[in-house]
């Protein structure tokens, strides 16, 4: 049987397991947000360069 300190250890690891794993995924989706946000810019600017190579 586990002693209070094995057992505050173990919860402490899962606590911070969690937090990580909750920081990773705040990462993974603030990084996919600055994805479509460059890639609708990038968009934006071949279109601009299209059209200008269009009216000459």
């Amino acid at each position: 049987m586990p002693t209070a300190y094995e057992y505050l250890a173990r919860e402490i690891g899962v606590s911070r397991r969690a937090e990580a794993e909750e920081a990773a995924l705040s990462t993974a989706v603030r990084l996919a947000t600055r994805e479509r946000r460059l890639q609708r810019r990038l968009e934006r600017v071949h279109g601009h360069l299209s059209a200008h190579a269009l009216s000459r």
